[in-house]
Formats: structure tokens, C-alpha cells, sequence
């Protein structure tokens, strides 16, 4: 311990540096718990999606995990942080980021998840199409259309405000939704084996699968859906950092053109993440 004595200007000088720490440890009380600043902790942000989303997120395994995976990663990545991809159906992913078990889940529509955190951003656009055997005359025309049509759906996932109503109503009459597995497969197998007469799906993963043969397009809903990281309220204060993270790594790819790389590696356009409205043009030029 130091044996110090102070006289006069040395006092005043000594009470100004201990004012000054005492100003110190009061703003780092008061603090976020994580920082905004690229100095900060780098964190392990861990993601979750079905590998059947190919290509929003794919097989963990594979040499391509998503145009959706990607966009995350090298956001976070150009942020000092590390993303961890794994696969999960879409009701266990939900349950595990709601839990805290895991940070996000990826791509997620608000209404799927109203408790979870969002950054402004989204990383995807969704269109929802009905499919029928080859030969069916029905056509979707609006929800009236869909009274004599039994039709098979994936559960967990929010249509829009008016299909979504029609479900809730005629659930196991009319509708029947499935969980699990491989749902894209299962859901073909069904309508071709006459089980039901059509299936409603995301219409980038029924184009973007060899396994559509012999079923067609019978009409699309009108309402799109944005897709976003969608954070664990678990923890609100980090996952808040990481949605500023986010939100800074998405100017910051947008600007060097990482973005319109990624979109494409998978053949993709513009028009399936909302706002990147240059990025198509940038595309054009390659």
C-alpha cells in the first residue's frame, strides 16, 4: 500500500481524478449489458432452421447453408461475431429460441413468433401457392374458392390474416396441417396419392425441388411475407445486441456488395428480400 501524503495543489488535483472515477463507475453501472461497439465481446450467436428450406436454409452438412444463413453470417461476421447454423423442424426451433436454448431462428414471419425480438431488416420475401395434380381443373380464387377443396398445410407457419382465419375454422374438416420432418416431400406424396387435393407451400421451395413433378401452380395468395432473424426474448438484452449487430452488418454487406453475391450463388433475384431494389440492377450487370 502506498503511504502518500498530498499538500495543497496536489489535494485539489487528487479530488479531481477521484470525482472523476467515482463519474466513471456510475456511467459503466448504468450501461447496456452488451456493447454496440465493434470493441465489444464477440459474441456465438446460434441460428436454427429445417433443412428442408432449401435454399432460405439448407442441410447444416452441405456445401451450401441458405441464401438466408449466409446474409446472417457474414452481417454478424462483419461485426467481430460468430454464427452457429443447426437444423431443426420449425415447432422445435420456435420452442427452443423461445426457451433461450438457442438465439434465433431464421427466416421468420412477425406473426409466427409476436414474443420473439426483430432487427428492421428482413432477409427474405415468401409467396404462398396452391398445387394440384396435373389435369385439376380447381383454381384458388380468394378463401371462397377454397370451400370444396381439402387441402394439406404445413403447421406452425402463418398464411396471412384471411387464409390463416380459414384454417383456425375448418382445421381436420377442410384443412389438415402437418409437423415434423421433410414436410415439402410428405405434402406432394399426399395430394398425389389423392389423400387431399391440393397443397399449399412456399412457392421458391416447390420451384426450387426436383420433386414437383406432376403438380402445377393452381393460384398464389395475395399477401407476401417478410422473413427476419427472429431473436429469443429469453434474453432481451442480448438479443437486442445482436439485433444492432445485425442491423450494422446488413449496411455493411448492402454497401461492399457481399449481399447481391450471396443472392447470386443461389440463382436468386432481388425480389425475394424486401428493399434491394439496386441489387437486382447489380445483378443484371454480372
Amino acid at each position: 500500500m502506498c503511504n502518500c501524503v498530498f499538500h495543497g495543489k496536489d489535494k485539489r488535483v487528487t479530488r479531481a481524478v477521484a470525482k472523476s472515477l467515482v463519474w466513471m463507475f456510475c456511467a459503466l453501472a448504468i450501461s447496456p449489458a452488451w456493447s454496440d461497439t465493434r470493441a465489444a465481446k464477440s459474441l456465438t450467436v446460434s441460428i436454427a432452421a429445417p433443412e428442408y428450406w432449401c435454399p432460405y436454409a439448407c442441410d447444416m452438412a452441405g456445401s451450401r447453408l441458405g441464401f438466408t444463413v449466409d446474409i446472417t453470417r457474414a452481417a454478424l461476421e462483419s461485426q467481430g461475431h460468430r454464427v452457429v447454423y443447426r437444423n431443426l423442424t420449425y415447432d422445435r426451433a420456435l420452442v427452443e429460441a423461445m426457451r433461450g436454448r438457442i438465439d434465433a431462428t431464421i427466416p421468420t414471419f412477425k406473426s409466427e413468433a409476436p414474443d420473439f425480438i426483430f432487427p428492421s431488416h428482413a432477409v427474405s420475401r415468401t409467396e404462398y401457392c396452391f398445387y394440384v395434380p396435373k389435369g385439376e381443373p380447381w383454381r384458388y380464387n380468394g378463401v371462397d374458392s377454397l370451400e370444396n377443396m381439402r387441402f394439406v398445410a404445413t403447421s406452425g407457419y402463418s398464411y396471412g390474416e384471411d387464409v390463416d382465419a380459414y384454417i383456425s375454422e375448418n382445421q381436420d374438416v377442410g384443412v389438415t396441417l402437418i409437423g415434423g420432418d421433410d414436410i415439402p416431400n410428405r405434402l406432394r406424396e399426399l395430394v398425389r396419392r389423392e389423400r387431399f387435393g391440393a397443397l399449399l407451400d412456399d412457392r421458391l421451395l416447390f420451384e426450387s425441388s426436383q420433386k414437383n413433378v406432376g403438380l402445377v401452380n393452381a393460384g398464389c395468395l395475395d399477401e407476401h411475407h417478410a422473413g427476419y432473424l427472429a431473436l429469443s426474448p429469453a434474453n432481451p438484452d442480448r438479443s437486442n445486441a445482436i439485433a444492432r449487430a445485425f442491423e450494422r452488418g446488413i449496411k455493411v454487406i448492402r454497401e461492399n456488395g457481399q449481399f447481391c453475391e450471396i443472392l447470386d450463388n443461389y440463382r436468386l433475384g432481388a425480389e425475394f428480400v424486401p428493399g434491394l431494389d439496386r441489387c437486382s440492377a447489380n445483378l443484371q450487370e454480372k
